[in-house]
């Protein structure tokens, strides 16, 4: 039998935010004991919903290696608490932060790493470069331009809905919101995210990170090669695999895990990503 798993609610009263906590399976496996546990950051929207039971994989994986994980959903997504039209880049920031400091209660106050994909990732980046208090990243196919990642989210969607609906444009909400694959894009949210350069970052966020590539290229922004400048060690993994959230993504893809990219980030992770 594994540890289950623990869920729960963090952060204020009137923001909780909904989490699920992953203790180490040492006692079953016979894993080595880590000096340290992963913070899990999921992406936004229709990559969240493509990509959640990955994330369980992942942390059930990484539990399976030793390590303790915490998982969670971002104010205004998911479980947690909020509007979907409530969601802002520096609440998620925020929310990252009460994700650390609950992943510290639970575990004694252990050495965190923090591991997110396309968004999450930079949004795990940001983070680390703000707070200076975290001993690794993993970065999968990191968000590197926000300006880039909306206008694609709004085209994409456009798209659809031409296909689909065969006239016009898409429509605003008074407020300016606008839909995008069922996830609802503040002028705020968009301004935050717009904001997001990661090629930018003025110091390194983290002493050691992983950039995972899934994508055809390696590192196609080329991020690898500027957080080694800042002073960041740096490896990269390139494990090509169908991208789960992409337009046109197959059903069979976003059901089916990609084992082996999760396992490339775990034996990183067991190796301290030397």
């Amino acid at each position: 039998m594994h540890n289950p798993a623990s869920t729960g609610y963090m952060g204020a009263a009137d923001k909780p935010l909904f989490f699920c906590f992953d203790a180490p399976q040492r006692a079953t496996t016979g894993a080595t004991t880590r000096p340290f546990g992963f913070v899990l950051c999921p992406p936004f929207g229709r990559e969240y919903v493509s990509t959640h039971r990955v994330f369980r994989q992942f942390a059930s994986r990484l539990a399976r290696a030793g390590f303790p994980v915490l998982r969670f959903d971002y104010f205004a997504t998911g479980d947690s608490a909020g509007e979907d039209s409530e969601g802002s880049l520096e609440q998620w920031l925020d929310d990252v932060a009460t994700a650390v400091d609950t992943f510290r209660n639970h575990t004694a106050g252990m050495p965190v790493w923090l591991a997110g994909l396309r968004l999450g990732a930079s949004l795990a980046a940001l983070y680390a470069a703000q707070h200076q208090d975290v001993g690794g990243l993993i970065l999968w196919d990191a968000v590197v331009d926000g300006k880039r990642y909306v206008d694609t989210l709004l085209a994409a969607h456009q798209q659809r809905f031409r296909q689909t609906a065969g006239h016009g444009q898409t429509i605003p909400a008074a407020d300016g919101v606008r839909e995008v694959f069922g996830a609802l894009l503040s002028p705020r949210l968009a301004s935050g995210l717009r904001a997001i350069d990661l090629a930018a970052l003025p110091r390194a966020p983290a002493p050691r990170i992983l950039l995972m590539s899934s994508s055809p290229q390696a590192d196609p922004d080329d991020l690898g090669n500027r957080l080694a400048a800042l002073g960041a060690s740096v490896d990269r993994k390139h494990v090509p695999w169908p991208e789960l959230w992409a337009e046109g993504a197959e059903m069979n893809d976003v059901l089916m895990p990609p084992a082996r990219v999760l396992q490339a980030m775990v034996d990183s992770a067991q190796g301290g990503l030397r």
